[in-house]
């Protein structure tokens, strides 16, 4: 796989993924984007959330919710009003993944440890072409259901944002 020229692709589909999602969000204040994959390594996809999808979660579900709860519904991208949003951008990108995946020469450990890079990396230029539209936004790569989703996130968040947002992330589940 030629990780260079999927990389770019994967910049411009999250550029694009971004733009269209933020175009329709009417006023809501965006709180946090993530890029997430399967710990397949098959597919990836841009997640965000807004404060008042969160509002409406936690009111809808308010009985059934504890400190730890709340934590896990602002936080983890299944949980979020725009989960794998836009995701006919990826498509390609996807397609690509899972050939390289099976391919019998396929070094799975460099494999994700590619796709974790490049997803980190979208994220950086993402917020570097979108800035201003990203000033209090908290940016972090994940895995959906993986043992090693919170230590992957936090690896992320640490470099793609401010220390500031970055540590407000890291103590989310404090």
């Amino acid at each position: 796989m030629n990780w260079e020229k999927w990389r770019s692709e994967l910049r411009a589909a999250t550029l694009s993924a971004f733009d269209e999602m933020s175009a329709g969000l009417k006023g809501e204040q965006l709180y946090a984007v993530s890029l997430q994959t399967d710990d397949g390594a098959m597919t990836v996809g841009l997640c965000a959330n807004v404060e008042e999808g969160y509002a409406e979660r936690m009111a809808a579900e308010a009985d059934e919710f504890g400190a730890q709860e709340a934590a896990y519904n602002r936080w983890a991208p299944a949980e979020w009003r725009y989960e794998m949003f836009g995701d006919e951008v990826f498509d390609t990108l996807n397609a690509d993944l899972r050939e390289a995946i099976f391919d019998p020469d396929c070094d799975f450990d460099a494999h994700f440890s590619h796709l974790l890079d490049a997803m980190a990396d979208a994220l950086a230029h993402l917020r570097a072409e979108r800035g201003p539209a990203l000033e209090n936004v908290t940016l972090f790569v994940t895995i959906s259901d993986s043992d090693d989703t919170e230590a992957v996130e936090d690896r992320y968040a640490t470099q793609l944002n401010p220390p500031h947002l970055a540590q407000a992330f890291l103590q989310r589940y404090a």
